[in-house]
């Protein structure tokens, strides 16, 4: 049913169709496969689902020091130099 699937996943808009379809199997007993399920959350405009992951890296005292340290340097002395770099594997399901 649309409705399930959209109450689902309004309740938890994280979830992988993997996931939705074992909530679907626990609490109706109904096995859906995932092309319809995608289809499903297609037909509901959910489909592009975006997530972010907070870095592991991040501590809350560590940026209040620094913050304590040096907030009052105005911004515009400052040069930050980006050492992000592209994991493939941070929106994919770890089941």
């Amino acid at each position: 049913d649309i409705t399930l699937i959209s109450s689902i996943l309004d309740a938890n808009p994280t979830l992988y169709l993997d996931e939705i379809q074992n909530r679907l199997l626990e609490t109706r007993d109904v096995k859906v496969s995932l092309a319809t399920l995608s289809r499903a959350v297609c037909w509901l405009q959910l489909s592009h689902k975006q997530l972010s992951k907070t870095a592991s890296e991040r501590n809350k005292l560590l940026r209040a020091t620094w913050q304590a340290e040096y907030g009052d340097i105005t911004m515009e002395y400052f040069v930050w130099i980006d050492e992000s770099s592209v994991d493939d594997k941070t929106n994919q399901c770890t089941d």
